[in-house]
């Protein structure tokens, strides 16, 4: 009975997609308790009051930039950014490019010991290992220099870091905080939040240098663990897009400040602190030195927002595309439209190719994927598997070699509607031509899957991707 009322409130109150009210519907039926208790943990919509999906008023007076100011040929989509997140353009800036996270840990750790006034750190998966270790003893270091240093974790992405750690760190005066929905624990052990998660990985040192992209804090993302090498993009950046990484980092401390103190009698730590709001935070915002023309903007979504920013703005890059459009992702679940425009744009004798992996970490994902991979080669797209000895984990895109976009949003539904994501579009065609490079040396060194090679699978393997795409749009 408590399986029917709750179908009754998907398919006429929630009004999810079909496909996700089907999934549903399959394992109340299938399996009625497991069912009960998996909805309740990861089905259940805790998506109000939590991280904003505008910059806030107080911070775009901060940020003091204009789009009126560029005229470059992609305006419109510029207009449909701000129209989606309140962010600007952001004209002036000097960016560098990593592909792994050996390079992007050498600089960040340099970038840290010279930080002066604050360090802001946001993360989702964040581990206590060697790297994490090396991380948080320079930050701890730069604490107790006097340099004000805020860390905002995912509750689910930090779960195994060292507890006693985490007790040094914030005695040290670090002030990191842990995001979880809204009224989402019950226990220690039990958040039904686990299906929202703030997937955002940024920094911001002294608000004049930035970074963001794949990588979280762990060892495997310096290629230290059982997957081998990881390839994934991460960016540094200099000048005002900085001052817009900025805004979002305090839209989402003060939002995180304001759930944790909300909730806190759900909370099993009754000792969290509720760190004070400074008054003045124009010191945050520095003077952009920076003359470099380089037109960016930042795009975030969440699972609160009424439409996914980011979903448009892939939509948006491939219907403008009039040659070719190069995707890389870990994971590849489009939505409806996103697998539409795609065939259209294939059809329409656009070069479309993707760069997948062919080592899965997340199987029931990379099952699910090669459905959708399935459906773009029948009206001739090109795939790649990336070398199986490594993980591909890189999330960008790039569209007729003048506008690319970086950062954490996977081209699948968990980013587009579930995930806190954050992304840089970048109006540059230098910039451009550098990811495309990546790209070749990512195909350099990855095999070409056939329309022939999928067919020639196995029942049992067809059977089994059918199977978990039934359920991709559940979790």
């Amino acid at each position: 009975m408590i399986n029917f009322l709750i179908s009754l409130t998907i398919i006429f109150r929630n009004r999810e997609k079909p496909e996700k009210s089907i999934g549903w519907l399959l394992i109340f039926m299938l399996v009625p308790f497991l069912g009960l208790i998996l909805y309740f943990l990861v089905g259940r919509n805790w998506k109000s009051k939590n991280l904003k999906e505008r910059l806030s008023p107080e911070m775009v007076d901060f940020v003091k930039t204009s789009l009126e100011e560029y005229a470059g040929p992609h305006l419109e989509m510029a207009k449909m950014v701000t129209m989606g997140n309140g962010s600007p353009m952001f004209l002036y800036n000097d960016i560098k490019i990593y592909k792994d996270g050996v390079e992007k840990f050498e600089d960040l750790l340099k970038d840290l010991a010279s930080a002066k006034h604050h360090i802001h750190m946001e993360y989702y998966i964040v581990k206590s290992d060697k790297i994490g270790r090396q991380i948080f003893d320079l930050l701890i270091r730069k604490s107790e220099e006097g340099v004000k240093v805020r860390f905002i974790m995912d509750k689910i992405g930090g779960r195994t870091f060292d507890k006693e750690y985490l007790k040094k760190i914030r005695e040290s005066g670090i002030e990191l905080v842990t995001y979880s929905a809204q009224f989402a624990s019950i226990s220690k052990f039990v958040d039904t939040s686990i299906n929202y998660r703030n997937h955002r990985k940024i920094v911001i040192i002294d608000g004049k240098t930035g970074y963001l992209g794949g990588n979280n804090i762990g060892d495997e993302y310096r290629g230290e663990s059982k997957f081998g090498y990881w390839r994934d993009t991460h960016a540094r950046v200099e000048g005002e897009f900085v001052l817009g990484l900025q805004a979002l980092f305090f839209d989402d401390f003060f939002s995180v400040l304001s759930i944790n103190e909300e909730a806190k009698k759900w909370e099993y730590d009754k000792k969290r602190q509720t760190y004070k709001r400074e008054g003045d935070l124009s010191n945050y915002f520095p003077t952009n030195t920076v003359t470099n023309y380089l037109p960016m903007q930042l795009i975030y979504n969440g699972p609160g927002s009424p439409y996914s920013t980011i979903e448009q703005l892939f939509l948006k890059m491939i219907t403008s595309a009039k040659e070719k459009i190069y995707i890389s992702t870990p994971y590849f679940i489009p939505s409806d439209s996103l697998m539409q425009a795609l065939k259209m744009a294939i059809l329409s004798g656009i070069d479309v190719k993707i760069v997948f992996p062919e080592q899965y970490d997340h199987p029931p994902v990379g099952h699910a994927s090669m459905t959708y991979i399935k459906e773009l080669l029948d009206v001739g797209g090109e795939f790649y598997f990336y070398d199986k000895t490594a993980f591909y984990h890189n999330k960008a895109i790039v569209v007729d070699t003048n506008i690319c976009t970086l950062g954490t949003a996977n081209f699948d539904v968990r980013s587009l509607y579930y995930n806190y994501e954050v992304n840089a579009v970048i109006y540059d065609e230098l910039t451009s031509a550098k990811m495309e490079g990546l790209f070749y040396d990512d195909m350099a060194v990855s095999r070409m899957l056939t329309l022939d090679e999928y067919n020639q699978g196995s029942i049992f393997t067809h059977l089994k991707e059918s199977f978990f795409r039934i359920f991709s749009l559940l979790f």
